[in-house]
């Protein structure tokens, strides 16, 4: 296929004729910038916030190594509280800040690309899924987000507004006093029990982001062996490695996207 193809915005094909196997075989062979600078840097604030949390977490709950004397112990515990007040805030502003770009980044890093809303991105979806369950041979040419791993994502942004909610319902619980306590002190009257049930949800939402982590990783793994185009290093550059008119941006398939028909339309003029 070339990229004169006439394919309207927002149309399907009724088999998805515009990408072969052959088209999708091809090595990328142009950058293109996709994650800018707040995408990655509060990705990897978000992991490194994550991690420290779920160890300082756990041993707020079961405490381990624990120091022979009672006050050495104390100390400690306080310490691990402190770093674990630190990172919170680490994970609240990484959150708060990815969220927004949400709305002003480029394309890629849009809601409107990453969370499946539309007919057409619907289509690649399931598309994406029977690549996951061995009936596709290639996975759809996506720049950015894969949908399928988009509503993933949003459901994980779900659990992590719940789990800074319900860290901020406990630390209100505790500090009774203060503006923390005035605008988060009602975890008593959660209703799914109190304050009980804000703890037990901030637990269990630890041990799911732990899960997400070990198969995000894999994925992602997976996804660059697969296809190719430099999925794992982009969260360090910002570049993947994605063949010009080739990807279902630039075809127009998923939605608009100004980076990569800017791209294509200079990859078409200088090959004319």
């Amino acid at each position: 296929m070339t990229a004169s193809t006439p394919i309207q915005p927002g149309e399907i094909p009724v088999t998805p004729i515009a990408i072969t196997d052959e088209d999708e075989a091809v090595l990328g062979c142009s950058p293109i910038y996709v994650w800018e600078v707040p995408v990655r840097v509060t990705h990897w604030a978000i992991v490194i916030s994550i991690v420290a949390l779920g160890i300082t977490g756990l041993y707020m709950h079961g405490p381990f190594l624990v120091p022979s004397k009672p006050v050495e112990a104390s100390s400690v515990m306080a310490t691990v509280r402190f770093w674990h007040e630190i990172f919170a805030i680490v994970f609240t502003i990484s959150i708060a800040v990815r969220f927004y770009w949400g709305f002003v980044g480029n394309s890629f890093s849009s809601w409107r690309q990453i969370i499946p809303h539309r007919r057409e991105q619907f289509h690649w979806m399931g598309e994406m899924f029977r690549y996951y369950t061995f009936r596709r041979r290639h996975a759809p040419p996506y720049a950015g987000h894969n949908h399928l791993a988009g509503l993933a994502y949003s459901v994980v942004s779900v659990g992590l507004f719940a789990q800074v909610l319900s860290g901020l319902l406990l630390l209100g619980w505790i500090m009774q006093t203060g503006p923390i306590h005035t605008l988060f002190g009602w975890g008593n009257a959660f209703p799914f029990g109190g304050i009980q049930g804000v703890r037990t949800l901030h637990y269990i939402l630890t041990f799911l982001f732990a899960a997400f982590a070990i198969h995000h990783v894999y994925s992602a793994i997976l996804v660059d062996i697969e296809e190719r185009s430099g999925v794992m290093s982009s969260i360090f550059s910002g570049y993947k490695n994605i063949r010009p008119s080739a990807s279902l941006e630039a075809l127009g398939l998923i939605g608009d996207s100004p980076e990569e028909r800017a791209r294509s339309e200079a990859y078409e003029s200088r090959d004319a």
